[in-house]
């Protein structure tokens, strides 16, 4: 880790190169595993999400994956998502900040189809990048998120309970919602997900290197 890396990593609650595991349902139902991991890269972080299908979701084809890249500002760079569902087919996103130029986002849809638009704003958040950006800067509220169709902006719904702190972002069809501990790390521990195709809940595995 360069020295530029390195000083970045002691200004944030988790540590270089977290990994974190979870048990993942979809509609109440066990689909696999969600692997969200954390790197230090030259002028900011590099955050994974990967989704390891089991059992039926395995079977038709269910996939997630996300890569968000973002600077020393902590908004997002680049963003990258493939999302595969049973009987319709594989979307991508790509999404990138463009330098004092406002940020540009494009969909690749299963029947090959493309649809892009673009935002004067810069200060956008992935909802991957979101998950991290909230153990960074809690008293956050407000915030602007990139979604399929266009960039949605609206208020964090704060949540309390069970000896954790949570926060909600429902527009439209777009569901976010994370819990975190309230301790020095801030761990997400259950991070839910929600579109057309359903609820997704990921819940921390305890056993696993996100103690």
């Amino acid at each position: 880790m360069g020295l530029s890396s390195h000083v970045l990593a002691q200004g944030v609650p988790w540590p270089p190169g977290e990994r974190l595991v979870y048990n993942l349902a979809w509609q109440g139902i066990a689909v696999g595993k969600l692997y969200l991991s954390a790197e230090p890269i030259e002028g900011g972080w590099r955050f994974r999400l990967k989704l390891e299908p089991t059992g039926l979701a395995q079977a038709l084809g269910y996939g997630l994956e996300s890569e968000s890249q973002v600077g020393l500002d902590f908004f997002t760079d680049r963003f990258r998502q493939t999302l595969s569902e049973p009987f319709k087919g594989t979307t991508r996103l790509f999404f990138e900040r463009q330098e004092n130029n406002g940020s540009w986002a494009k969909v690749i849809y299963p029947d090959g189809k493309q649809s892009t638009w673009s935002s004067a704003q810069e200060e956008v958040m992935d909802p991957l990048s979101l998950i991290y950006y909230l153990r960074l800067r809690p008293e956050t509220r407000r915030i602007y998120a990139v979604d399929y169709a266009k960039l949605t902006q609206g208020q964090l719904e704060l949540l309390a309970g069970n000896g954790l702190v949570g926060y909600r972002y429902a527009r439209e069809d777009l569901l976010i919602e994370v819990w975190y501990r309230t301790d020095a790390r801030r761990t997400p521990v259950r991070i839910i997900f929600g579109r057309d195709f359903g609820r997704l809940e990921a819940t921390l595995i305890e056993n696993g290197n996100g103690r």
